[in-house]
C-alpha cells in the first residue's frame, strides 16, 4: 500500500448520503415528468407504467417502490404541481405579508398556475375521470385544492391576528370564495375555448379586481 493510499481520507458518509438523495430526487422528478406527458397524451386508462419507465429511464421496480401504482404516480404528479401554490402560501404566512399585498401574490400564483396549458389539460382529464373514478377525484381534491384552501385560511387567520381583518369562524369558506373569484373568470374561459390563453397581464388584472371586491366590495377603494 502506498503512502498516498494510507493517508487518503475515506468518503464522508454524509456526503455520500446527500449524493444518493439527490440522485433519488432526480429519478423521482424524471418519473413525474414522464408520467405527466404519458397521461396527457394517452389518457389515464390507456397510460401504462412501462411507458413511463421507457421515457424516464430506471426500472419498474423503482417506479412501483416510489409511487405504488398508476393512481399513486398520477396523484403525486398532480400534487407536485399544486405544491408550487401551497409553497407560495407558506412564504406569505411566514413573512406575515400585509393582507392586500399577500392576496395579490397568492392569487397571481394560483391563477397563473391554473391557466397554464398543461394545467388546463390535466384539469380536463381529472374532470373526465370523476364519474368512473370518484375516489381518485376526491383524493385529488384533498391533495390539491383543499390544501390550498387550508393554507389560505391559515394566512387569513394570521392577518386577523395582526388586526388587519375581523376574526371569523370560517376562514376556509372565505378563502374558498377568494380562490373562486380568482380562478373562475380565467380558467372557465380557457377550458371552453382553446384559443383563449391568458397572459401574465391578464392574470394580474383579474387578480387585482378579485382582491378589490374581496376586501372592499363593489364600492371604490378610498
Amino acid at each position: 500500500m502506498t503512502d498516498a493510499m494510507k493517508h487518503a481520507s475515506p468518503a464522508k458518509p454524509a456526503k455520500r448520503s446527500q449524493e444518493a438523495g439527490s440522485r433519488a430526487e432526480m429519478r423521482r422528478q424524471a418519473f413525474l415528468d414522464a408520467a405527466r406527458d404519458v397521461f396527457l397524451e394517452q389518457g389515464y386508462e390507456s397510460a401504462s407504467m412501462s411507458e413511463i419507465v421507457r421515457r424516464a429511464g430506471g426500472s419498474l421496480a423503482t417506479l412501483y417502490a416510489q409511487f405504488g401504482d398508476k393512481e399513486g404516480i398520477f396523484l403525486a404528479m398532480l400534487e407536485t404541481r399544486m405544491m408550487q401554490v401551497t409553497d407560495a402560501l407558506e412564504v406569505e404566512l411566514k413573512a406575515h405579508t400585509p393582507l392586500e399585498e399577500g392576496l395579490r401574490r397568492i392569487g397571481a400564483r394560483f391563477a397563473g398556475k391554473l391557466v397554464e396549458p398543461q394545467s388546463l389539460e390535466l384539469y380536463r382529464l381529472v374532470v373526465g375521470l370523476a364519474k368512473k373514478f370518484p375516489d381518485l377525484a376526491q383524493t385529488f381534491m384533498q391533495l390539491g385544492p383543499n390544501k390550498v384552501r387550508v393554507g389560505l385560511a391559515a394566512y387569513l387567520q394570521d392577518r386577523a391576528d395582526a388586526g388587519e381583518i375581523p376574526q371569523s369562524d370560517d376562514f376556509e369558506q372565505l378563502g374558498s370564495l377568494f380562490l373562486d373569484m380568482v380562478r373562475s373568470p380565467l380558467q372557465s374561459r380557457a377550458l371552453l375555448d382553446q384559443s383563449v390563453r391568458p397572459t401574465e397581464a391578464d392574470v394580474q388584472a383579474s387578480v387585482d379586481r378579485s382582491v378589490q371586491v374581496f376586501l372592499y366590495g363593489i364600492a371604490p377603494k378610498r
